[in-house]
């Protein structure tokens, strides 16, 4: 009889074994698919950052030539006035000397 009582002995203990080996199978692929859905958690938190900093940087942008375009603006202006109160004096001159060069 000791024979059978270590045979079932160790026939328990291989039962433990494979139950226990199991249940560290089966920890081991929650860890795993716990550690996937972080992973996936935080490239989908990296995406949304990242698109905001994207549509952060392009307002900028879109601020900044809207602001270089008026300064563009103001000052082609500023010179183009600039050019015509220095060409004005000459436009009349020009048209008086024309004028008496056409007519006696």
């Amino acid at each position: 009889m000791g024979g059978f009582d270590l045979v079932k002995e160790l026939a328990e203990i291989e039962r433990e074994l494979a139950n226990k080996l199991d249940e560290a199978r089966q920890s081991a692929k929650d860890k795993a698919a716990k550690a996937e859905e972080e992973a996936q958690r935080i490239l989908a938190e990296a995406d949304v950052r990242m698109r905001r900093m994207e549509e952060t940087l392009e307002a900028r942008i879109k601020q900044e030539n809207e602001k270089y375009g008026k300064e563009a603006q103001a000052k082609a202006e500023a010179e183009a006035q600039h050019i015509r109160q220095l060409a004005g004096p000459n436009i009349d001159r020009a048209v008086d000397f024309l004028l008496s060069e056409v007519m006696p």
